[in-house]
């Protein structure tokens, strides 16, 4: 074996120059450059399949709010039934009433049912279920269950139990070969709003369709199962499959899936191929959005960069050849001149250039090595624009934190109601929050008018002396010349909100809030001052150092750390934020940011 070694070593240092330079340099080149490659691939892979994903989560989080509003709006409509005089009135009757009269209570609570459901484009049954014996409903049958009713089992238990409160009960299954039409129930107990005494239950059916209608428009990959669950893990609806509807889901990963609240994970099956499980829970009913889909279709967004990565390793690899080849050839004075000029480019200088003057290898290699120079000039530059564009992304971004996402039609119809109840502060109070979401999501640009911010604080104060009324007391002053500057969209609504929320809510009797606006030199002072029950010195210290994280579990703590990032990146060094208390004398949180007089000004550092 010594023998074997030593006469290697022999032949290896016995051939060329270029030969031992070739293989000193190929190994060292090719190696680094497919190991960086196949990691550059799983990295990115693994990149874009979390991005998929994260996509994904947030489809699922709109379709979550959809379901939501529809949940609510059944609630809703249970309560004006349950509400309504004219059901009131024909359930409370006698049963053995005669027969033309009960013929006038059906056609009269038939006509109140389709006036309710006239207004929504609803697949629901609705069924009213009277202890005298009275049977009204919209479908065409009543089902045997709900003529001859258990008061004892089931959702009539869970009516019962609630005392008039809304309740919600999924459809289960022993057989998945059954229609599952109805999935879901929602049911109140009736009862009379004069003596409390019970009156019958109101059931509300959904079909499997009207919930599947919902989440058509969620990021469904190919291969890719959509499925809602309940608390307990029963399947209300799913999508493309149906044939395990109103069924407990057995699947490894459903006892993580009960157990979170939104995210995304891999799930490796055994004998089965991995698959992504991405979910997300509805803060309003507690049941479970989950979108199953096969890892394969997710790593096939990948093979773009696979196929990328293999061509760089085979171009980098031959490329290698060639300049080992090169320098194998000549290695004197070109090559020294050569490592003089790369020097000369690690110190950060690209005004740099080597003379070719002849058209042989090492003259290709100093034409590659000034194509190279430019080509780092032009990633610099390409550097600097990407890192702008992040920075107005992040903007963005931000801002979208403000940004409600409310119902304007439940708010015309609160608005409806009061002016028909002659409610005239609930009316006022619905217009002035309806005009403040309006604003919050108006597209455009970031930068305002001063006096269109203040249009929507006050819309804002409006709602908050509603509520508190003499126990908040506003006061106003702007200057002429500040109202017609611009500022940032939503500066001062979080300030104020936390001066209301944080001092002056807390505060005993009456308290006064104060809002200043005034040029000082070449800057801008906003000034929001109160006096209500202050900050405690360690906690004002911890704000002020950028711990912005509320001790209340029920705020996010968000408000105050967000206005500073929008300064920091609009303004750069060149704004004042600051804030000073007294405990029970109140808090003043002011400021200052440049001068802006039109829109395009460009603010951005």
């Amino acid at each position: 074996m010594a023998n074997w070694i030593r006469a290697l070593k022999n032949n290896l240092l016995g051939t060329s120059l270029q030969t031992k330079l070739l293989l000193a340099v190929l190994p060292l080149a090719i190696i680094p450059l497919a190991v960086l490659g196949t990691f550059s691939y799983h990295k990115s892979a693994q990149v874009v399949q979390q991005q998929v994903c994260q996509t994904i989560l947030e489809s699922l989080s709109q379709v979550n709010y959809s379901l939501d509003y529809f949940v609510k709006d059944i609630e809703q409509l249970t309560m004006y039934i349950y509400s309504s005089r004219d059901i009131q009135d024909v359930l409370s009757k006698l049963a053995d009433r005669p027969l033309a009269e009960k013929h006038q209570d059906k056609q009269k609570v038939g006509e109140v049912l389709d006036t309710f459901l006239g207004f929504k484009n609803w697949d629901i049954s609705i069924y009213l279920l009277g202890e005298n014996g009275d049977r009204y409903f919209t479908g065409e049958l009543l089902p045997g269950a709900y003529d001859d009713y258990n008061a004892s089992w089931g959702l009539f238990r869970k009516m019962r139990l609630a005392g008039g409160n809304v309740v919600w009960d999924t459809h289960y299954s022993m057989k998945k070969t059954d229609d599952f039409g109805i999935v879901l129930s929602s049911g109140r107990l009736l009862k009379r709003i004069d003596t409390n005494a019970p009156l019958g239950y109101l059931v509300v059916d959904m079909m499997e369709h009207a919930l599947a209608d919902k989440y058509k428009k969620a990021h469904l990959q190919p291969g890719g199962q959509m499925l809602l669950l309940d608390r307990n893990g029963y399947i209300i609806s799913s999508t493309p499959s149906k044939h395990k509807v109103g069924t407990k889901l057995e699947e490894p990963f459903v006892d993580r899936v009960l157990a979170g609240g939104k995210g995304f994970f891999e799930q490796a099956g055994e004998g089965t191929p991995p698959v992504m499980v991405v979910y997300d829970t509805s803060e309003v009913t507690g049941f479970k959005l989950v979108n199953v889909l096969p890892v394969a279709a997710l790593t096939r967004e990948s093979s773009s960069i696979r196929n990328l990565t293999l061509l760089v390793i085979a171009v980098g690899a031959a490329v290698s050849c060639v300049l080992a080849y090169l320098l194998s050839v000549n290695i004197t004075h070109p090559l020294r001149k050569l490592k003089s000029l790369m020097r000369t480019v690690e110190t950060g200088n690209l005004d740099v250039a080597f003379p070719t003057k002849y058209k042989d290898e090492v003259g290709q290699l100093g034409r590659s090595f000034n194509a190279m120079v430019q080509r780092i000039k032009q990633l610099i530059d390409e550097v600097y624009k990407k890192q702008l564009m992040l920075q107005e992304a992040e903007i963005r971004a931000i801002q979208a934190q403000f940004n409600p996402h409310f119902l304007y039609n439940a708010l015309d119809s609160i608005n409806w109601m009061a002016r028909i109840h002659k409610l005239d502060h609930i009316s006022r109070t619905v217009v002035s929050l309806g005009e403040l979401l309006r604003f919050s999501i108006r597209k455009g640009q970031a930068l305002i008018p001063v006096r269109e911010d203040m249009q929507q604080i006050r819309n804002f104060l409006t709602i908050q002396q509603m509520r508190y009324g003499d126990k908040l007391e506003v006061h106003i002053e702007l200057d002429e010349e500040v109202e017609r500057l611009y500022t940032l969209k939503l500066m001062l609504q979080p300030i104020v909100e936390n001066a209301i929320t944080h001092g002056l809510e807390m505060k005993r009797g009456p308290g006064h809030l104060w809002i200043t606006g005034k040029v000082v030199g070449e800057r801008v002072r906003f000034e929001v001052r109160d006096d209500g029950v202050g900050i405690l010195q360690e906690k004002l210290e911890r704000i002020t150092s950028g711990q912005f994280v509320s001790a209340d579990e029920r705020k996010t703590g968000i408000g105050l750390e967000n206005v500073k990032k929008r300064l920091q990146l609009y303004f750069g060094d060149r704004y004042v934020l600051s804030l000073a208390s007294q405990p029970r004398q109140g808090t003043t949180t002011t400021i200052e940011i440049p001068i802006i007089r039109t829109p395009g000004e460009d603010t951005h550092v």
